[in-house]
């Protein structure tokens, strides 16, 4: 099933994210997505995971795990507004998770844990019913966010900093 328009609903901060990805069925978006991601984090495997390209930016390391919280956090939305949870789906501060998670990394760890988050993500979509895809959510804001979009944001949101890494880190991506 290809997306329907109508089932695209997210706060406009999002359109960056769901404007990366090429529309199609979500489930073999995300089963591809895994593949795509493999061969990305093998190439990041062997830079030097501590660079950032400025002071006080990420390093490589606290980028990819900014990745990782972020596609839990999607998740747990995404799994939220499956069920019909009628709680509010509050936003994060980016900045305060990637201050709270500084540390040494491992980045074969990190890249361990990106692949097993992606392709956890891609199965829960998976268990998802079709028809569950138009579902939404309000998030804390008072905005709609669908169950479908969330697919698009996840897949969009490692497409961006993908990006990130080739044009700011110099990762030849």
């Amino acid at each position: 099933m290809k997306p329907v328009s109508s089932a695209i609903r997210h706060p406009a901060f999002f359109n960056r994210y769901v404007e990366e990805v090429k529309p199609s069925e979500i489930c073999g978006l995300l089963e591809t997505s895994v593949n795509s991601l493999v061969q990305d984090l093998n190439i990041i495997a062997s830079v030097d995971s501590t660079f950032a390209y400025a002071p006080g930016k990420w390093s490589i390391n606290t980028l990819i795990r900014h990745c990782i919280d972020a596609e839990m956090i999607f998740a747990f939305r995404a799994l939220s507004i499956a069920r019909q949870d009628p709680h509010p789906i509050r936003s994060f501060e980016e900045n305060q998770y990637a201050i709270e998670s500084e540390k040494a990394y491992d980045l074969q760890m990190l890249v361990q844990e990106f692949v097993h988050v992606r392709s956890s993500t891609a199965l829960l979509f998976k268990s998802f019913d079709e028809d569950w895809m138009n579902r939404s959510g309000i998030t804390d804001n008072g905005e709609q966010m669908s169950l479908l979009s969330i697919g698009y944001i996840i897949i969009g949101h490692w497409l961006h900093h993908r990006k990130i890494l080739q044009t700011k880190y110099g990762v030849g991506l």
